[in-house]
């Protein structure tokens, strides 16, 4: 078993890797298929993989995905589409003893009536007791606790999906953000996203490496498709594929134009320098050198239209745009 174990701090914990807290289950995600008025069974196995006896909770939620794919928890039968109402688990508690198992019973029943075509879903939350455990000096209540996903799809799976938008973002080297809606009613998993960028005699210049993503249907997902390429002046265009379950292909494409750096001097004394040839301005009062001086004169002015105009040359974290967070990696090299 390899689960991925959510955990529920009271307290605020940054990182708990040395504590014994494994809790297992031998499966995070259950499909079913059912027509209106069938009944379909589940079944998974918990395992207590701590050194001590424990009291396990089971319970069910509902849950989607933020856009950037982040997993987010609601009460059961608040979504649309929840497959709460219709899902029951048995045991709802049991004691399991160090490396002891058990195994759960489920059934998703699904209505004769009033059902439409597509996919319901729905979380089993396993979860383990409150225990106390000494944190950096302090005793902090850790609770463990998994979520197993369950989909029903009722009726043919066809999949339906939109590209929203292509963003070519940083440039140092380049990444493009792909907003991805999926305009069905069956969930996808497994997409795959890829992009080619062309520059203007047609040569390809670079491509992305592949991502695979899912996405809920009805939901919407920006997707993060990196380069190497450090795009220098010139005109590109940007080509995205979004490959479906079943093998249907989308894309489209956009247009990259990047204007030539017309740096001068941001407070007196000389232009800034790129010192290293990453395409990056770091030598920013330009004396040839990269020191404190550089960082206070960047703080200063990050905001100004000088170096708005010629963001590229000082988007030291890559997001496209030159704000606070520069500042901060700008700050961070300098130790």
């Amino acid at each position: 078993m390899n689960p991925r174990v959510l955990l529920s701090f009271i307290g605020t914990v940054c990182a708990l890797a040395p504590l014994a807290v494994a809790l297992e289950v031998d499966v995070l995600e259950i499909e079913v298929s059912a027509a209106p008025g069938q009944v379909r069974p589940l079944t998974f196995l918990v395992r207590n993989e701590t050194a001590v006896a424990e009291w396990f909770t089971l319970y069910v939620a509902d849950w989607d995905r933020d856009e950037q794919g982040n997993n987010r928890f609601y009460p059961p039968g608040t979504l649309p589409r929840s497959l709460a109402p219709w899902l029951e688990v048995s045991p709802t508690s049991f004691r399991l003893e160090p490396g002891e198992s058990r195994q759960v019973a489920g059934v998703v029943r699904v209505p004769a009536a009033g059902v439409s075509t597509g996919t319901y879903w729905g979380m089993v939350f396993v979860q383990g007791e409150p225990r106390p455990v000494m944190y950096q000096g302090s005793v902090v209540m850790v609770t463990k606790r998994i979520g197993i996903k369950v989909y029903l799809h009722v009726g043919g799976v066809r999949s339906a999906g939109a590209i929203r938008a292509v963003e070519p973002r940083g440039l140092n080297p380049l990444w493009i953000a792909v907003r991805f809606e999926n305009t069905g009613a069956f969930n996808l998993k497994d997409m795959r996203a890829q992009a080619q960028v062309y520059d203007s005699t047609g040569k390809l210049v670079a491509e992305a490496v592949p991502v695979t993503f899912p996405c809920l249907p009805g939901g919407e997902r920006w997707v993060r498709l990196d380069t190497e390429l450090r795009v220098g002046t010139g005109t590109y265009l940007v080509v995205v594929k979004v490959e479906l379950p079943g093998g249907s292909l989308l894309a489209t494409q956009a247009s990259l134009r990047v204007r030539a750096l017309a740096l001068a001097p941001l407070s007196g004394g000389e232009s800034p320098r790129d010192l290293d040839g990453d395409g990056l301005y770091e030598d920013v009062n330009g004396d040839g050198s990269f020191d404190d001086n550089d960082v206070d004169l960047f703080q200063a002015q990050y905001m100004g239209a000088q170096v708005q105009a010629n963001w590229r040359a000082f988007d030291f974290n890559n997001d496209g745009q030159v704000d606070e967070r520069d500042v901060q990696i700008l700050k961070g090299r300098r130790g």
